[in-house]
């Protein structure tokens, strides 16, 4: 048993039951009997026995980042989520959202004191994401996943869960909050295919992925929803054209359908024939894809460090200098 007193005391101050307990044992400890003026024996008030105890702060205040440390101390582990159904489906679920699976959904978000930050029903904008690639916060981007479509479900995420860089579409997510609350209304659910996250892509629906629509697609991850490559040095022109180069695999500035849905196909069906990396994290669809430079399924640290670098030099260099892997791949 730790008998240090200020370890009793930050423990304490987490644990109101444990003072409760304590005062009660003080209380007993420090009552006793008294004579009265006929010599009979009887125990003081609680009001005249109850020791004063003085307790001062010393040095500045927790900052919020030691008190939720603090917090997931004397829980055992980092907070989660916790969710709650509000309304099912009306008819049996026929499709449930999955990772990279394309969701329409409206939300209402709130801070602890139950006052609202920010209604997509009051916008009267509901909000578009692919699942698990960096569009919104990490505890939504866990929440919705297995939602039905017209289901409403609240979800807590605690503020590890919660940061995202500032963006257009979460301006008003708070920073300090332990926890944030959203009630999520699930709109409507695309599941993932190839032709899918070519349409995705393909924002002016011409059928064709150009350098500049790849750009302005990096800028609105970036600018709308916080997503970023930023922090690797990559530029966004050199990293659109490395893309079209990948997919085109040709002197084309431009990426058709087939072209586009031929290299995924080939990659996909490489990736399942290789053991995936340790520490690495699943390949994303979409712009992200092109991050696996070994075409293994899975992108670590290492990979991203060295994006910048081989995205500078181009696709062709690169190719080139490992042949092994993306030269193979088209023969699948």
């Amino acid at each position: 048993m730790d008998n240090d007193p200020k370890s009793f005391w930050r423990r304490s101050v987490w644990h109101p039951v444990k003072v409760a307990l304590y005062g009660l044992i003080l209380l007993n400890h420090f009552a006793y009997a008294t004579p009265d003026s006929d010599s009979n024996k009887r125990v003081k008030s609680n009001e005249d026995s109850i020791p004063v105890i003085e307790i001062r702060a010393e040095g500045k205040p927790m900052t919020s980042a030691q008190i939720r440390a603090l917090e997931e101390e004397a829980e055992g582990k980092p907070f989660d989520i916790k969710t709650k159904q509000l309304k099912m489906p009306p008819k049996a679920c026929s499709k449930t959202a999955k990772r990279f699976d394309f969701v329409t959904f409206h939300y209402k978000g709130q801070l602890e004191n139950g006052k609202t930050f920010q209604s997509t029903y009051a916008e009267g904008q509901p909000v578009q994401i692919q699942l698990k690639t960096g569009m919104i916060i990490p505890g939504l981007d866990k929440g919705l996943i297995g939602m039905c479509e017209q289901e409403v479900k609240r979800i807590h995420v605690p503020w590890r869960l919660a940061q995202r860089r500032k963006s257009s579409k979460w301006k008003h997510l708070p920073k300090d909050e332990h926890w944030i609350i959203f009630e999520i209304e699930m709109l409507h659910i695309e599941p993932w295919t190839i032709e899918k996250q070519f349409q995705y892509l393909d924002a002016d629906k011409n059928g064709l992925l150009s350098e500049e629509e790849i750009v302005k697609q990096i800028r609105t991850l970036r600018e709308d929803y916080g997503k970023s490559w930023r922090g690797y040095n990559i530029d966004d022109q050199e990293m659109a054209k490395y893309f079209i180069d990948y997919f085109a695999d040709n002197s084309a500035k431009t990426v058709s359908k087939q072209q586009y849905e031929s290299r995924m196909s080939a990659d996909l069906k490489l990736a399942g024939s290789k053991k995936t990396k340790a520490g690495g994290s699943r390949r994303e669809p979409g712009l992200g894809w092109i991050f696996d430079f070994d075409n293994d399924g899975s992108v670590t640290y290492d990979e991203l460090s060295k994006a910048s670098m081989i995205f500078k030099s181009g696709y062709a260099a690169f190719r080139d200098a490992n042949s092994d892997v993306h030269n193979s791949d088209h023969e699948l």
